[in-house]
């Protein structure tokens, strides 16, 4: 077993004060129904070749930490905490910062991932951790390489603004001055609302889910799209890696159950809203700008039905939807459809599964100085039957799922036939 020991903690403020008027970070109406307990996990990691690198290796940690400091100034939020459902206060209380030694070398612990080992590489934050909003630990291989690991609360930020963070952060490593300031724009966008603890909530879990990684090669997502093409009751017509993944682990989750084939089953796929809205917002917009689109289907469905459901349901999401959701019916929209979530989530006659994909984010252009990642991760997460799609750095158009179910499910799940034909996981 990888064994990790934290070497030292400390709290990373931005290098400029936040300025008074800027001291209260209002949420928008979007952030408030993401629970405050959720934390995003995501790891980079890179190799060291003392030779080609312009850092030397005993200037990393400092590097990282005045980078980090540069780009809190940008985005102050992160350096904040959250106090209630509707702000953050942003006096500068910082970030986390953890330095970690790992015994052993990088390249031999990614020829085998483990995911239970991944976790143990980001920073364990909790709802009980002072309302802390960004934390970071710094990994020290043996050999000299790194992992940095990233934990963020979602309530704040969805994965496109973590990916622009991330983007300032190595641009201020690199001495670049040329940066983008983020647009904090989505509180006068989608107004916050006094919930008065109306929003519902999604039960903890009896028992904590795992977390299994699973690879799609590109030649094995060719193979998904000629089953898409040949399945006689398909109207998608040349459809994506990531609509192609969602739709056959979507089918997979309702296999495992057996013969109970009509069993409903409901799909929800995070939308990014930027590009949606009318006049359509920059990729910089602050905060959580996503709606989940959602999907109803049971096992009878075939590969390319659950693909043009899906499908169907995020085309949903267009300009009327969107100018209806900034109006005076927002909240009741929102409101409604968390209302269907939590009975989804909690009836056992249900499949409700979640997806987000990462996939196109500029996660791997984080070159710090020292190159760019040779992988970036996921780990645990702590919410079940849910699937985080990233891209594959091994093989270019492939795909890497992570996906979160009950132990007994997730059993079940990796005994699909077309699925162990199809993919490898860790």
């Amino acid at each position: 077993m990888v064994k990790i020991e934290i070497v030292s903690r400390e709290s990373i403020k931005p290098s400029s004060p936040t300025p008074d008027h800027l001291r209260t970070f209002g949420l928008s109406l979007l952030d408030q129904f993401v629970p405050p307990s959720v934390y995003v996990p995501l790891i980079l990691y890179y190799s060291y070749d003392q030779s080609t690198s312009t850092v030397k290796q005993a200037e990393v940690s400092s590097l990282l930490k005045r980078s980090l400091s540069d780009a809190l100034t940008l985005y102050y939020p992160f350096a904040g905490r959250m106090t209630d459902e509707s702000s953050v206060d942003c006096r500068d209380q910082g970030a986390d910062f953890f330095e970690a030694r790992v015994d052993t070398r990088l390249s031999e612990f990614l020829e085998s991932p483990q995911v239970e080992v991944l976790s143990q590489f980001v920073p364990s934050v909790s709802e009980e951790s002072g309302g802390l909003v960004l934390a970071i630990q710094l990994n020290c291989f043996n050999c000299g390489g790194i992992a940095i690991g990233i934990s963020i609360a979602h309530r704040i930020a969805d994965g496109c603004t973590l990916s622009m963070f991330a983007k300032a952060w190595k641009a201020t490593a690199r001495g670049d001055t040329n940066l983008v300031a983020p647009f904090f724009v989505t509180s006068s966008l989608f107004p916050p609302k006094d919930l008065f603890g109306q929003k519902p909530r999604l039960k903890s879990p009896e028992r904590w889910p795992v977390t299994k990684r699973f690879c799609f090669g590109s030649s094995k997502i060719a193979t998904l799209k000629a089953e898409v093409k040949s399945s006689s009751g398909s109207s998608a017509v040349q459809p994506s890696r990531v609509e192609l993944v969602t739709a056959a682990i979507w089918k997979w989750i309702m296999a495992r159950k057996g013969d109970n084939r009509c069993r409903l089953s409901v799909a929800t796929h995070s939308v990014n809203l930027r590009r949606r809205m009318d006049p359509p917002l920059s990729e910089y917009v602050f905060g959580n700008v996503i709606r989940g689109a959602y999907a109803l289907g049971d096992g009878e469905m075939d590969l390319g039905e659950l693909l043009s459901k899906m499908r169907e349901a995020i085309g949903k999401i267009d300009t009327e939807y969107l100018k209806e959701l900034q109006g005076k019916n927002g909240y009741d929209m929102i409101m409604r459809n968390s209302k269907k979530v939590v009975e989804w989530y909690s009836d056992k006659e249900v499949d409700y599964i979640m997806f987000t994909s990462w996939c196109r984010f500029p996660i791997y252009e984080a070159d710090f100085g020292w190159g760019k990642p040779v992988w970036v991760s996921s780990a645990s997460w702590d919410t079940k039957n849910t699937i985080m799609l990233m891209d594959s750095v091994a093989d270019i158009g492939g795909i890497e799922a992570w996906i979160t179910m009950n132990e007994e499910d997730m059993i079940k799940f990796e005994q699909q036939p077309q699925l162990q034909a199809l993919v490898s996981g860790s």
